[in-house]
């Protein structure tokens, strides 16, 4: 069989694609890392390709990572569920632009934004200060000291 840098993707699952082995149902990249090179252990099985979703099992596709190698990939695939992905979200984008553009200091305050959206006041100084929904990025803006 030559070798190819193509996908090989593992179709029929709704999800990514999970099977057996040694007893245990696992993700189906980790199981073809494993039957290769041995268990990776608390290592995540990491795609070059970003389309483990997608159910891609091509071991020239696979390598190790941490989690937070796992996250950064996540977020440059564009899986991660920032802003109205979230099904947490209380707020939409343009609901946070629209508090940015209403906010005035000591006019059209953050608790009355707050109450008027339903939500905390420190949420609505978040977004005012740009650390919450700045273009769905979360960016901390730290805290400067006195005399700073």
């Amino acid at each position: 069989m030559a070798a190819t840098d193509q996908c090989i993707i593992l179709s029929g699952f709704a999800d990514r694609p999970r099977v057996p082995l040694n007893g245990e149902m696992m993700h189906a990249s980790r199981a073809v890392w494993t039957i290769r090179h041995g268990d990776p252990g608390e290592r995540h099985v990491l795609h070059t390709c970003h389309r483990g979703e997608e159910g891609c099992i091509s071991i020239r596709h696979l390598y190790l990572g941490d989690n937070a190698r796992n996250i950064r990939d996540m977020v440059a695939a564009g899986r991660s569920t920032h802003g109205e992905r979230n099904a947490n979200a209380v707020l939409s984008g343009k609901q946070a632009q629209a508090i940015r553009d209403a906010y005035v200091p000591r006019v059209v305050t953050q608790r009355m934004l707050a109450a008027a959206y339903g939500v905390s006041q420190q949420t609505i100084s978040d977004i005012v200060r740009g650390k919450l929904w700045n273009h769905g990025h979360v960016v901390d803006l730290g805290r400067r000291k006195s005399g700073e």
